[in-house]
């Protein structure tokens, strides 16, 4: 019984704690593993520069890729942004 409640545990701390975001490498789809900065239930995340070689205008983005964006930047790598320059979206292409 301690060993399932300690292994539960381990799958809770697990979700809450560990995402990922799938990008290109030489030709090939690779699932890029990270420790979440906040916790979130989110495990699955994308991030835009990733697999896309041009610089995203932040004007040109669209509702659903500003939220990936902000998500990214905040769970991944700690930044919170309201995304409204374009010095915001560089900030949040660091890998």
């Amino acid at each position: 019984m301690k060993k399932l409640l300690i292994a539960a545990m381990l799958l809770v701390l697990a979700v809450l704690y560990v995402g990922y975001y799938e990008a290109l490498e030489e030709g090939d789809i690779e699932t890029i593993l990270f420790i979440k900065k906040h916790p979130t239930v989110q495990m699955k995340f994308y991030n835009i520069h990733a697999n896309d070689g041009e610089i995203r205008r932040v004007e040109r983005l669209t509702e659903e890729e500003r939220k990936w964006i902000i998500d990214y930047c905040r769970y991944r790598l700690g930044i919170d942004t309201a995304l409204e320059t374009q010095d915001d979206v560089e900030i949040c292409r660091k890998k």
